[in-house]
């Protein structure tokens, strides 16, 4: 049976009312070998918790990548952002093999491919230095060192180092393993051939990894310094009429900003506040990555979420507090019909991170 059929029948057998799927990897390409796994990429409406498996089904190794279209979201941008695309590229590159969503699989799969094509953005001026760093290091280590085990994993250290830099400041994908060498020989072969013809001989391996560090700004280790000093900045004072708007809404809530990047500069941590009207319901949602934490302030509020498929409410007043886990789907409801209700929202976030849904139903 070809890869493709087999991982249909696959998710036919093990997810039958799957959204879609996808397979991709090695398997479909012509690096193909005896072990090469199905990698299989399954969608399933209302999922709780991703997961990923390793398995065998009939003569086939499967790696599975198991999850809602919330959770996949997260996970391809987690893997975009370090430019590290691995579920990105099983999902653009690879065949669709069911879709009974009339076409999200195929619309996902072009959306992957033109981020794909366009590339990652380039280092920051920090993270070049700290590439340049780190290589240096590594090839005074390798000129010093005697001991030949030492020697030899100093080199492949240096090797994957040089690859890394050389693909970072050409603005192009890397993957690990052997995904390392594949992207490097597809952005410059001659440096590959020129990395594994080094990588026994310590003084030809340096020459051709400082040439690469000559194009990043040459080598960098006396006089490095690493920038920033977070013990010494000065607090920062958000009057009560200082709160922004300018931040993620829902409708049928206000959500005013306090203190976040734009406000305060702070980096991991969002804190604002949110009213919501007499009589008024906000629209389902969630806050992606962001752990959310709420104090109520005043009023009578409601938040409303699922539970193995059935509606819970939290009606919680004055002085209460509730915690909304990432990703989870709810809603806020105010049925006081002459109160508002006032919260104290704090997020994991540096911004208020609003995803508003259609249902309650987990994506």
């Amino acid at each position: 049976m070809d890869p493709v059929s087999a991982a249909r029948a696959l998710v036919e057998e093990m997810f039958p009312g799957a959204l879609y799927a996808f397979v991709g990897g090695s398997v479909l390409t012509e690096h193909r070998t005896s072990t090469s796994d199905l990698d299989i990429v399954v969608v399933l409406d209302g999922l709780s918790t991703p997961y990923r498996e390793s398995l065998r089904w009939r003569e086939w190794p499967v790696e599975l990548w198991v999850n809602g279209e919330t959770s996949l979201a997260a996970y391809l941008d987690q893997g975009l952002d370090v430019r590290r695309p691995t579920l990105a590229r099983i999902c653009a590159d690879g065949a669709v093999v069911v879709d009974r969503t009339g076409g999200r699989a195929s619309d996902l799969q072009s959306t992957l491919a033109e981020r794909l094509a366009a590339g990652p953005s380039g280092p920051t001026q920090g993270q070049v230095e700290r590439a340049r760093y780190v290589l240096s290091d590594l090839l005074d280590d390798l000129t010093g060192v005697t001991d030949p085990g030492e020697r030899a994993f100093i080199s492949w250290e240096v090797v994957q180092a040089t690859a890394r830099m050389a693909l970072s400041m050409g603005r192009a994908w890397q993957g690990n393993g052997k995904w390392l060498l594949r992207d490097l020989r597809a952005h410059d072969p001659e440096l590959a051939e020129e990395l594994l013809a080094g990588r026994d001989d310590p003084g030809r391996l340096a020459a051709v990894a400082t040439k690469v560090l000559e194009r990043a700004g040459g080598r960098l280790w006396e006089g490095y310094r690493a920038q920033g000093d977070p013990f010494h900045r000065p607090l920062r004072h958000v009057p009560s009429g200082a709160l922004s708007g300018e931040t993620a809404q829902s409708p049928g809530m206000t959500r005013l900003a306090a203190i976040s990047g734009t406000t305060t500069g702070s980096s991991r941590l969002w804190m604002g506040q949110t009213r919501v009207a007499p009589a008024t319901r906000s629209s389902d949602h969630h806050h992606g990555a962001s752990e959310t934490a709420i104090y109520v302030v005043s009023g009578r509020p409601s938040f409303v979420f699922l539970e193995e498929g059935r509606e819970r409410r939290i009606d919680a007043g004055p002085g209460d507090y509730v915690y909304v886990p990432p990703y989870v789907p709810h809603r806020e409801e105010n049925r006081d019909p002459a109160q508002e209700a006032v919260v104290v929202i704090a997020r994991s976030t540096q911004e208020a991170v609003v995803v508003n849904l259609p249902d309650l139903r987990q994506r």
